[in-house]
């Protein structure tokens, strides 16, 4: 009984999740799945609507623009290398881990009067605002990298 028991949870636990990823499309034979709809319109509409509320034609506009991505990623892992894909990888857990990482203005600020105080030519440095962002992202990078070296144990022989 306990084991009829089992296997009916189980196999209804698989319905659910083949469900709930049901395949709503499908570029050159890929699958596009409606896990990966749900995670792109809760990224478009910021989290106001789900695929089951868009309308038909809202439905194919999605998976119209959800193509690309597919195609990228099936020619990726056809055409780069493991080198080429590790440094992939890399960069692309670099860009989020520096996406959660906030500095703000008056930090960026200090780094460009540090900056501008050592430069030789003080009359090239460009203004504060049209460098910002660019200061901002070198901070980001630096917290990143800072907090992965924190916790590393170098060995040199």
């Amino acid at each position: 009984m306990k084991k009829i028991l089992l296997v009916t949870s189980i196999s209804a636990l698989l319905a659910t999740s083949i469900f709930a990823d049901s395949v709503i499309g499908t570029v050159n034979g890929m699958p596009i799945y409606k896990s990966e709809a749900e995670n792109a319109v809760k990224i478009l509409t910021k989290g106001k609507t789900t695929y089951d509320k868009l309308k038909p034609e809202e439905k194919k506009q999605l998976v119209t623009l959800m193509a690309p991505s597919k195609l990228v990623e099936k020619a990726a892992k056809k055409e780069l290398n493991e080198k080429e894909k590790n440094a992939a990888i890399s960069a692309m857990w670099m860009q989020k881990k520096m996406a959660a990482v906030t500095v703000s203005d008056s930090e960026a600020k200090t780094t460009y009067d540090k900056i501008k105080a050592s430069s030789k030519d003080k009359s090239k440095v460009p203004e504060f605002d049209k460098v910002k962002e660019t200061i901002k992202m070198q901070i980001k990078q630096d917290k990143v990298i800072k907090s992965l070296m924190s916790g590393a144990k170098i060995v040199a022989k």
